[in-house]
């Protein structure tokens, strides 16, 4: 076996296991987009059925807003990955263009996330005098 073959043999092998991991880490953020919502139906139905609470609300947004940056964190993985089997400009500058608009709403995603959780922690304080 000459020794471009068996380097052919070992990118193949590489390639085949980078878009299976890529593939892998998608699955995982769309898993937990997928169980955040479910776990989060249930809890908007109950809040129809008691007065409408702020608090209840916030919560829900909260725990949402978390699981949402947590699946962004999981597809810019993936895209990295995807990414480095395929290095083409084309690619790279797909890659850049989702990275930017992932890292984007992550951002925000994550300053909602503290004023949201500072607004909770605010309401729920005591102070002793």
């Amino acid at each position: 076996m000459h020794s471009s073959n068996i380097i052919s043999t070992i990118e193949h092998s590489l390639f085949e296991l980078a878009l299976c991991l890529k593939l892998s880490i998608e699955g995982i953020a769309i898993f937990i987009i997928a169980f955040s919502i479910l776990r989060t139906i249930p809890k908007i139905i109950y809040s129809h059925k008691k007065p409408r609470s702020e608090d209840f609300y916030i919560s829900i947004r909260l725990d949402l807003g978390l699981s949402l940056a947590l699946s962004l964190e999981f597809l810019l993985a993936a895209d990295i990955i995807g990414t480095a089997i395929s290095p083409g400009w084309e690619a790279i500058g797909v890659l850049a263009a989702t990275a930017g608009i992932r890292t984007f709403l992550n951002y925000f995603l994550q300053k909602e996330v503290k004023r949201i959780r500072t607004r909770k922690i605010g309401k729920t304080k005591t102070i002793f005098i």
